[in-house]
């Protein structure tokens, strides 16, 4: 997995960089899924990230069933219904061939659309973030880390 500056402890690591296809489709790096073992019809639970921001975390049913998105989790009446809980939306939809399908509601309330670029990072031992690649680059240019916006551009795009 890249890191966006190699030699700099606390970078960010990232997977690559997936598009959002029309649809919603979001196909997902091989190593994320592998790191954070997603296997084919497993459930996935989606999660806000930073509030204001577009993007989600997304983690195996299993593993936030384990964690401090169990309660959350548990008021997600179906697949693909998005429910708001302490100003974060939650949903729960199935991973198959290698990524996840969003619906409309799910597009609105993670703030994403079909054409954009998530940059695939490894966020914590329960979720990896799928955070628009411009929000990225904005957030290390007002730091001024240009090498790091440079290096988004070099991440894989799946």
């Amino acid at each position: 997995m890249p890191s966006l500056h190699p030699g700099l402890p606390g970078t960010k690591e990232a997977y690559g960089l997936s598009l959002v296809r029309e649809g919603g489709r979001v196909i997902l790096p091989p190593q994320a899924i592998a790191h954070y073992g997603l296997v084919e019809g497993d459930v996935a639970l989606l999660i806000t990230t930073h509030r204001g921001e577009g993007g989600f975390a997304i983690s195996r049913q299993q593993t936030a069933a384990r964690s401090v998105f169990a309660p959350y989790m548990a008021q997600v009446p179906a697949l693909d219904t998005v429910i708001w809980a302490k100003d974060k939306a939650y949903a729960l939809t199935k991973f198959s061939d290698g990524g996840i399908s969003l619906t409309p509601e799910m597009l609105e309330a993670y703030h994403i659309q079909p054409g954009q670029k998530l940059m695939i990072v490894k966020s914590t031992t329960v979720v990896m973030s799928c955070t628009p690649a411009e929000i990225w680059a904005e957030k290390f240019a007002q730091r001024g880390m240009a090498l790091e916006v440079a290096n988004i551009q070099k991440l894989e795009l799946y």
